[in-house]
């Protein structure tokens, strides 16, 4: 059974919104927005992340506090069943000494009601940290410049990461796959990069090594690897000794340096 978070932690808000006309093609769209904060979230813990329809951006960044922000787009012909729908848009924001946690409810699609866009923007505070996200649907996911731990399970818009990492789970049901370490860094826990439907990309730091296994239709590693170099397949050892690493794509799958 799934457990709800107590009211005096955490809120899910509904959200308030404006009709726009759309004469071109006899709909309209019915917008809103709305924010929360996790003030007692505890720098460097945990955090997870939970976006059900649309775009999701999530930045590490030089701030005092954990926040995130959601806008929606209700389009359709039915101005009830628009206002609706935008009724049932939520946000919910937690934080406390062990993690955070953000996560957004859309409803689906009704009579009158022809498509919800919901677009999450996150912050959170710079630390070394796990960070697991997650995107149910057809939008994109973008994580820039955190540091630690990072997995990332998106829609059909592709993913991209970056920062000082040390771990990287990242995959997309559909689009490219982009992950950049800095420049100074290097991963230490097993890795990968996937892209069931596009391209894969991994971009490692100079002092990077390990084991690493790239495939796809086509395959462009600039390292040295020991091993299997094939037009379609590279696997072997990357000089030092380091985690194991596997990208893989069904398009072109690239590993190359962050100069």
């Amino acid at each position: 059974m799934r457990r709800s978070l107590p009211l005096a932690l955490a809120s899910l808000l509904t959200l308030g919104a404006s009709t726009l006309a759309r004469a071109e093609d006899g709909e309209s769209t019915y917008e809103g927005g709305n924010s929360g904060t996790a003030p007692n979230y505890a720098k460097g813990k945990p955090v997870s992340i939970t976006h059900s329809s649309g775009n999701l951006s999530v930045r590490c960044m030089d701030t005092e506090q954990m926040s995130a922000r959601l806008q929606y787009v209700i389009t359709g012909t039915n101005q009830s069943a628009m206002e609706t729908a935008g009724k049932g848009v939520g946000l919910a924001v937690y934080g406390d000494a062990n993690g955070g946690r953000v996560s957004t409810r859309a409803p689906g699609k009704s009579t009158g009601v022809s498509a919800v866009d919901v677009t999450l923007t996150v912050s959170i505070p710079r630390s070394v940290m796990t960070l697991t996200v997650t995107e149910t649907g057809p939008g994109w996911v973008q994580v820039q410049d955190c540091d630690g731990t990072v997995k990332v399970s998106a829609g059909a818009g592709g993913a991209f990461a970056s920062g000082a990492l040390k771990g990287a789970t990242v995959t997309a049901t559909g689009g490219d796959v982009k992950v950049v370490v800095n420049n100074d860094s290097v991963l230490t826990a097993t890795s990968s990069v996937s892209s069931p439907a596009g391209n894969a990309t991994l971009l490692l730091g100079t002092a990077q090594g390990g084991k690493l296994t790239a495939k796809g239709s086509e395959v462009s590693v600039s390292q040295t690897v020991m091993g299997t170099n094939t037009g379609t397949l590279v696997s072997g050892d990357m000089g030092i000794a380091g985690p194991t690493i596997t990208v893989s794509a069904k398009s072109r799958a690239e590993v190359g340096v962050n100069q």
